[in-house]
C-alpha cells in the first residue's frame, strides 16, 4: 500500500499494533519515495519530502532526501522553498559538503 498524502501515512503508522508493523509501513513508503526521486517525479516531490521529514522525526533514516530538499529550496514557489529550507535544516548538519549548494542557491 502506497500513501500519497502525509495524513494517510500518519494514520497508517498510528494504526500499527507493533513496532515491526510500523517499520514495515515506513520501509514500504521509503522505497516508494526513493523510486519517485529516481524518476524525477516533480508533482509528488513536495508531499514526498513532507512524508520523509515525518519519517525522520520518528527516528528512521531519511538522508536520501537531502538533494531533493535542495531542489525544493531552489524552486520559485514559496511553499516549496519553505519546505526545502526546513528539510535541509533537519537532514543536513554543518559538516555536509552539500551545504555549499544551498549557500550558492541562497546567494542567487
Amino acid at each position: 500500500m502506497v500513501f500519497y498524502r502525509l495524513k494517510d501515512l500518519i494514520k497508517a503508522i498510528r494504526a500499527c499494533k507493533t513496532h515491526a508493523d510500523e517499520r514495515a509501513v515506513i520501509q514500504k513508503e521509503s522505497a516508494f519515495i526513493r523510486t519517485s526521486f529516481k524518476e524525477e517525479n516533480t508533482e509528488l516531490r513536495h508531499s514526498n519530502i513532507s512524508k520523509l521529514l515525518y519519517i525522520h522525526m520518528l527516528g528512521y533514516p531519511a538522508h536520501f532526501g537531502q538533494i531533493e530538499c535542495l531542489k525544493l529550496a531552489a524552486s520559485p514557489l514559496f511553499s516549496d522553498k519553505r519546505l526545502g529550507y526546513l528539510g535541509t535544516m533537519l537532514l543536513l548538519d554543518e559538516n555536509q559538503e552539500v551545504l555549499t549548494l544551498l549557500t550558492n542557491s541562497l546567494k542567487k
